[in-house]
């Protein structure tokens, strides 16, 4: 069984077309969203619509919440407040309900699925470092957690006995009787200097994990959030991958 794994979409339907495409190339017949399906981007039904359709294991993001009004919008930035208005101006009544009615955890064994972390899914922490990794091992006791919401991709091992590590190869092994707190990045709006969607594909059969980036139509995205009136930030930015 392969597993396609992405998180943060961020209403970004050319990266998410291309990121399912590279996926299900490589044989994945099984996904899981880490949330953040909207907010930002120009095209949330189109985006929900088509993760519904594929019937995948999918948690709420702080952006789903936000543009279903589950959470306030208040401690957004400027950009993101004026995105989710939009949004919530833009969604249908079917594509909100499905926002407002996913959880915070789920699983799809063997991997817990999470936006933000799961020592405290609804406070959205962000986790970055190998310590914040290491202590959220501690919230869990499967082998494998995804998340996203930081929009950078790292993984971190640990295996008993040892100290906690970062992984720094795009594949790799998934050890048996070792712990993973694996980040999957963004699909619509990459944070670490790489503008290419990103994504993650799990072997369960070979037991090993590969990261991918996947270029995608920037700039006919770009167009789209200009024609849409959203600010002019979350356009540029798509270009440097910040």
């Amino acid at each position: 069984m392969k597993f396609g794994i992405f998180s943060d979409v961020h209403g970004n339907l050319e990266a998410l077309d291309a990121v399912l495409q590279l996926l299900r190339d490589k044989g994945a017949t099984r996904f899981v969203c880490c949330g953040d399906i909207v907010g930002y981007g120009p095209d949330p039904n189109l985006c929900v619509e088509t993760i519904r359709r594929m019937h995948c294991a999918c948690v709420a993001g702080n952006h789903d919440y936000g543009a279903v009004g589950k959470v306030p919008i208040d401690g957004f930035n400027s950009a993101a407040t004026q995105a989710l208005l939009w949004t919530r101006d833009q969604l249908t009544d079917s594509n909100r309900l499905y926002l407002e009615n996913l959880y915070l955890i789920d699983e799809e064994d063997p991997l817990l699925i999470v936006h933000s972390s799961p020592s405290a899914p609804d406070g959205w922490e962000y986790v970055f470092t190998l310590r914040e990794a290491e202590e959220e091992m501690d919230c869990y006791s499967g082998c494998i957690c995804v998340v996203g919401h930081s929009h950078y991709p790292f993984v971190v091992e640990r295996t008993p006995g040892e100290p906690a590590r970062m992984v720094r190869q795009d594949h790799f092994e998934i050890r048996p009787d070792t712990k993973y707190f694996i980040n999957a990045g963004s699909v619509g709006q990459p944070r670490d200097g790489d503008q290419r969607a990103c994504c993650l594909l799990f072997d369960a059969g070979a037991e090993s994990m590969t990261l991918f980036r996947v270029p995608y139509d920037i700039q006919a995205v770009q167009r789209k959030i200009r024609a849409a009136g959203l600010p002019e930030f979350l356009a540029s930015r798509l270009e440097i991958g910040r």
